[in-house]
Parts: structure tokens; sequence; C-alpha cells
């Protein structure tokens, strides 16, 4: 397409006038972005003078409150847990004793678990004091056993039949 000389020089001033306008807003944001930063600084002084002793003071006057809250809530938990552990203990125990006698091992294996850690089951150890028992009585049998066998000897006197004479 061809223009006229008059057209293209007016395209060409109107191309300059726009060049012109984009430096301008070019600085007016600048300019602008300064006086935003700027305002941001000042309105963090003022926070840090004025609301933040403020916001502190309402923390402390409130503070025991929700002290008193929390502590109010967790005496409210805690007598939840001490009222129900033993009926919830009770119920996994049985639970776990069902699951053997159904041949379940599985099952109450992982049920007496997780009793265990959230603490209503004690732990399944096995006990030094009935290991001990078991050793004295297998060691008491066989002193009694072997005290039998001293007594019925046969080359005792004591059983051996008398001569006839």
């Amino acid at each position: 397409m061809k223009l006229s000389r008059k057209r293209r020089r007016e395209i060409r001033r109107l191309r300059n006038e726009a060049q012109d306008l984009l430096n301008q807003q070019r600085v007016v944001l600048g300019h602008a972005g300064d006086v935003i930063q700027a305002a941001g600084r000042q309105a963090k002084h003022l926070s840090d003078e004025h609301l933040a002793p403020r916001v502190d003071e309402q923390l402390e006057a409130i503070r025991p409150v929700v002290d008193r809250g929390v502590a109010s809530a967790r005496r409210a938990a805690d007598n939840v847990r001490r009222f129900t552990t033993p009926f919830v203990a009770s119920a996994l125990a049985r639970t776990v004793q069902t699951l053997d006698q159904l041949e379940n091992p599985k099952a109450a294996k992982q049920v007496r678990r997780f009793g265990e850690r959230s603490g209503y089951l004690k732990p399944k150890k096995a006990k030094v004091g009935g290991i001990i028992a078991l050793t004295l009585g297998v060691a008491a049998a066989a002193g009694v056993g072997y005290a039998l066998w001293q007594a019925f000897r046969t080359d005792d006197e004591l059983w051996v039949a008398p001569e006839s004479n």
C-alpha cells in the first residue's frame, strides 16, 4: 500500500508523540514506585510505633483468659481419658481374646499392638519373675526326683530283702 507524503509525515509524527508519551509514562510509573516504597516504609514505622504496642497490650490482657481456657480444656480431656480408659482397655482386651479364640492371631496381634501404642494395654513382656519361678520349679522337681531315686536304689540296705536263715 502506497501512502502519500502527507500521511507518512502524520504517521511519523504520531509515532513520535506515542513514543514521547510512553517515555513520560515510564517516568511517572518510576516516580509512583518511589512514592509507594516511601509510603510502605512510613506505614511500617507507624505500625511499629503505634499498632504493635496496642496489639501487645491486648494480647497481654487476654492471655490469662486464654490460658485458663486451655487449662480447662486439658483438665476436661484428662477427666474424659481417665473415665473412659478402663472401658476402652477392657474392650480391646476382649477383642484380642475373641480374635485368639477365633484363631485369627494376625488380627489379634494388630489390635494388641494398637492398644499398647495408645497406652490402653500394657505391653506383653516375658517377665523375669515368671522365668525364675519356672527355673526354680524345674530345679525343685529335679531335686525331688534325685532324692526319690536315691531313696529307692536297689543297693540300699534298707530295701534289700533280709536273708532267711
